[in-house]
């Protein structure tokens, strides 16, 4: 799982480099974001986004049902957690995404009411705040028995399915 977790993440992190560093703005809703740069607006979604994950645990959030409303509010706080980072500047080492997704995955498995009170810690807005976030989501995986990699799974075969994408796919895999 960690090596597999570790390649989706950096696979998945390079695609919003490849949709910040290229204007496919009218292609992709997510390079426009990245583009404009508007970090209080990500940074509210973020916020938001943890906070429906906080409502997923807590049983008071709900889509589809709890371990689908997991993946689906976990990926949120990825996506909005890594483009606020990507569109900061900030680098993938600074986040190790895989390795606060797996820190939290590993700390001890909390109750439901114990788990949100972590949520309702103050998330800064820089580096050490994104890791936090992610390390939220790791938790609420291990809470509902997933792995983190569930999360990136789905998003990353949407994104190989993106013609706009074909480039960054195609640089990828060059030997």
């Amino acid at each position: 799982m960690r090596n597999n977790l570790a390649e989706m993440c950096h696979v998945a992190w390079g695609v919003y480099e490849f949709l910040r560093d290229n204007d496919l703005a009218e292609q992709s809703g997510t390079s426009n974001r990245l583009r404009v740069g508007n970090l209080e607006k990500l940074w509210l979604r973020l916020l938001e986004e943890l906070e429906e994950l906080k409502g997923v645990v807590l049983g008071t959030h709900v889509h589809e049902g709890f371990p689908q409303d997991i993946v689906l509010e976990g990926y949120e706080v990825f996506y909005w957690a890594v483009c606020y980072a990507v569109s900061s500047g900030i680098g993938y080492g600074e986040i190790a995404p895989d390795v606060a997704l797996l820190e939290g995955f590993d700390a001890p498995t909390l109750p439901a009411e114990e788990l949100a009170l972590l949520f309702k810690q103050t998330v800064s807005g820089d580096s050490s705040g994104i890791r936090q976030a992610l390390e939220l989501v790791g938790r609420a995986c291990k809470f509902a028995n997933l792995s983190p990699a569930q999360l990136l799974e789905r998003d990353l075969t949407e994104m190989r399915e993106k013609n706009y994408l074909q480039p960054y796919w195609n640089n990828l895999i060059k030997p």
